[in-house]
């Protein structure tokens, strides 16, 4: 894995690439501050523990004390999971696209559409039809010129809404292990979604997939790659309602969000770059302005010069681009070397003692208020 993506270069512009690092920070701060402590070990589960015992020899535990951290373990990473599931992949792909998340609730559509959309989904469910975007497009939109009454449609959200002056293009961002049944519903809503925005945008091309972050089916040591038949014959009932054109799958999504190739291996090789065992000590380095030597500030010792290489280093080594730039000003503010009049000087006391991250959220108000101070 590590091989494959290290000889992948990153050519994402850099604000996307920092943009993606501060979210990688973002998730990894916000894992560590929830990583459990021998204090959050549960002291009694003994269902859970009644029927873990049945597993010892195959997960290598050997008591219950073992098995309490194992499970306590168990739960800290469903956690991240879910916040992989439902906040990062949605994230970078806002970065990667410029587009953003919507919801559509409240809105009317004709009951010739209704109908259309129930003969679909029944002809699909009996295996009378084989999905076809192409067909069932032509059914909504003949559908949609019928005259006649109009009711509330279904409610349906947009993980990823990317709209331009031709096309509107929606994704919905899925686990790669749907529940069993559930492939039925979301080809219900995405008929609704087409059909709606074929309504509202009449003179647009409108597409909605379903995207997987990455392929489950793949071999490990190909972690970009995919293989769509195999992919969708791992779901129940997949292939039932969806074709291989309604989905977007691992490197697919990505490029296809970013308009470049090889997208997957770069956000990869993005958080491989800060993800390290070393990630908390580094943190504590770069989050304050540890290289200032405030006794002195405002002479040419100002800065301590090996701390301030160290902090550059890890900038570099996290892509944080503009956090680079903002500590050369403040080196230059520090030393002198751009003067500040007495008011300048008291806030430039006061921000240089605030963190680039508060908790796990980014401070971009640090950053705008020092360049401000250096009139940048």
């Amino acid at each position: 894995m590590g091989m494959e993506i290290e000889h992948v270069p990153i050519t994402l512009d850099k604000k996307r690439v920092e943009r993606i690092a501060i979210e990688t920070i973002r998730v990894l701060k916000s894992r560590f501050e929830r990583i459990p402590s021998d204090q959050d070990i549960p002291r009694n589960m003994p269902f859970h523990m009644a029927f873990l015992r049945a597993f010892y020899g195959k997960i290598n535990i050997n008591n219950e004390d073992e098995a309490l951290k194992f499970l306590t373990l168990s739960s800290w990473f469903h956690g991240l999971s879910t916040t992989l599931g439902q906040s990062y992949f949605e994230n970078i792909a806002h970065i990667l696209s410029d587009g953003e998340k919507k919801s559509f609730s409240g809105y009317t559509i004709k009951e010739s559409v209704k109908i259309a959309i129930g003969n679909i989904i029944t002809d699909l469910k009996n295996g009378k039809e084989k999905p076809n975007p192409v067909r069932e497009i032509n059914i909504l939109r003949d559908a949609l010129e019928k005259e006649g009454p109009e009711s509330e449609g279904l409610n349906f959200t947009a993980d990823v809404y990317i709209e331009d002056r031709d096309s509107v293009i929606m994704i919905e961002l899925k686990s790669v292990r749907p529940n069993s049944g559930e492939m039925r519903g979301e080809k219900q809503k995405i008929l609704y979604g087409l059909a709606y925005l074929m309504q509202l945008k009449k003179n647009k091309t409108v597409k909605f997939y379903l995207g997987f972050p990455f392929d489950p089916t793949e071999d490990r040591r190909n972690p970009c790659g995919y293989n769509k038949e195999r992919f969708s014959k791992s779901l129940v009932e997949f292939t039932k309602f969806f074709s291989n054109d309604e989905f977007l799958i691992a490197s697919e999504l990505w490029d296809f969000l970013s308009g470049q190739p090889k997208t997957m291996c770069q956000l990869l090789k993005i958080i491989n770059s800060i993800a390290r065992p070393d990630f908390e000590e580094k943190f504590e380095t770069i989050n304050t302005f540890s290289f200032i030597r405030e006794d002195r500030l405002y002479t040419e010792d100002a800065i301590d010069r090996k701390l301030f290489d160290e902090y550059l280093s890890i900038l570099r080594q996290w892509h944080l681009y503009s956090e680079i730039e903002l500590a050369m000003t403040v080196y230059k503010i520090a030393t002198g070397s751009i003067p500040l009049n007495r008011a300048k000087k008291k806030q430039f006391e006061r921000l240089i003692h605030t963190s680039m991250f508060r908790g796990a959220q980014y401070n971009h108000q640090r950053k705008e208020k020092i360049f401000e101070l250096a009139g940048g």
